[in-house]
């Protein structure tokens, strides 16, 4: 399928500081691969051969317990990438990714991507500094899950929304995500009783407004609680 032009590229955060040389390069690897709300793009255990960019849509990635309960452990957006490790390394998927909604990916096969990398180091050093950053996000991610007590873990959560799928408005930041407060709960350890309690006390104290699908949120209020 066709991608369209570089800028198309440029729109994901991993190559956004790459040449156009640079691009034509990964352009020439990339496959365009639509997939439909609930479909799984690839499932934990299966033989890794491709890295993920999403263009548009929302992905969820899952790991299933021994006991069958499934653990979010993010939800990705337009110009994330995934699986976030797996460069230069053999095995499987380390988890199952499914789309919450149609979502447009690009693809790359890991072998391409790792010789790509190999044999162009400047675009390794580009790709590994933004790689890094997502490292320091999951270290301050797993330290509230550690530290924080339950209200602070749902205001938590609701501020990384913010930051990767907010749109900044007038009467403040809209987030249209499909997450129930069940899918909120296996993200921060929690019940989705105690995340539902929780929510409907941030909408009482103004913090949040909005319908299910599209919220509203108030950082000046969030901030003060």
């Amino acid at each position: 399928m066709t991608l369209g032009g570089l800028e198309t590229l440029r729109e994901i955060e991993l190559f956004r500081d790459l040449t156009d040389s640079e691009l034509r390069q990964i352009h020439a690897l990339a496959v365009e691969r639509r997939y439909h709300r609930g479909e799984y793009v690839f499932m934990e255990g299966d033989d890794r051969e491709a890295v993920f960019f999403i263009r548009r849509g929302l992905i969820k990635v899952l790991k299933v317990d021994e006991e069958g309960r499934e653990h979010i452990v993010s939800i990705l957006g337009a110009g994330q990438m995934f699986p976030h490790v797996g460069f230069f390394q053999e095995g499987p998927y380390p988890a199952t990714a499914q789309a919450m909604e149609s979502s447009i990916l690009l693809s790359i096969r890991t072998s391409q991507f790792d010789t790509l990398l190999t044999e162009h180091p400047d675009i390794a050093r580009k790709v590994m500094r933004v790689m890094g950053q997502k490292i320091l996000q999951l270290q301050a991610k797993l330290q509230e899950l550690a530290v924080y007590d339950s209200r602070q873990r749902v205001e938590a959560l609701i501020r990384h929304f913010v930051e990767e799928h907010g749109t900044r408005q007038p009467d403040g930041v809209h987030l249209k995500l499909p997450v129930t407060h069940g899918e909120m709960a296996q993200m921060i350890g929690m019940t989705r009783e105690s995340v539902n309690r929780i929510w409907n006390q941030l909408r009482r104290e103004g913090v949040l407004s909005g319908e299910r699908d599209e919220w509203i949120v108030h950082l000046d209020r969030l901030a003060r609680h």
